[in-house]
This record gives C-alpha cells, structure tokens and sequence, in this order.
C-alpha cells in the first residue's frame, strides 16, 4: 500500500513538471506517507488527486476572503482532501511569571 501511495504522487509530480503546486505539495505528501504509513490508502482513493486539493484550498480561501492561506492551514486543508482529520491538539499553558512577595515591597 505504502509503495503503490507513493508511485501515485509521484507519477503525477512527474506528469506534470512545470506545476510548482504539484510539486511541492507532491514532496509534502511524499513525506507525510513515509511518515505516516498506516494513511497511503488514503492517497489511493479514485479522483483524489494533487492537482484536485488545490481546488479545496481555493475554496477555502474564497469562504475566508483571503488570497492566501498560512502554511499550517493549507497543510491541514490538503490532508483533509485526502481523508486524513488533523489530529486534536491543546493550546500549550502559557506560564505567567509573575508573583509579588509582600515583603518585597516594604509595606
């Protein structure tokens, strides 16, 4: 499954050579499959395909009036293209550092 995922991506980074969206989501998807194995399935599906994601950012970017989007963002709306829900994450604490000892200030 993992080979047949990447010889998908990369036959259409190859069929198509002067689109530097194929190609570099293409290297982005590559990476992703080696590193995520367990999701090549997903990049096998019928009518899934690089050049097709693109439409989905563009949408996205039409619903938010925006011309582009912040890499993370498109990251997360390609992989969704392909079926792959990003995973939930906690916004990390943010620690204060602030105390004041009473005695510090002299009262």
């Amino acid at each position: 499954m993992l080979q047949q995922a990447l010889q998908k991506i990369q036959q259409e980074v190859g069929a198509n050579p002067k689109e530097e969206y194929i190609r570099l989501v293409g290297a982005e998807l590559i990476n992703y499959v080696r590193s995520n194995p367990e999701k090549a399935q997903l990049f096998l599906a019928d009518g899934k395909t690089i050049g097709a994601s693109k439409n989905a950012l563009e949408q996205e970017a039409k619903k938010k009036n925006a011309r582009m989007l912040h890499p993370d963002e498109a990251r997360i709306i390609i992989l969704s293209y392909f079926g792959i829900e990003p995973p939930k994450t906690e916004p990390e604490p943010v620690a204060v550092g602030f105390a004041i000892n009473l005695d510090d200030l002299g009262l």
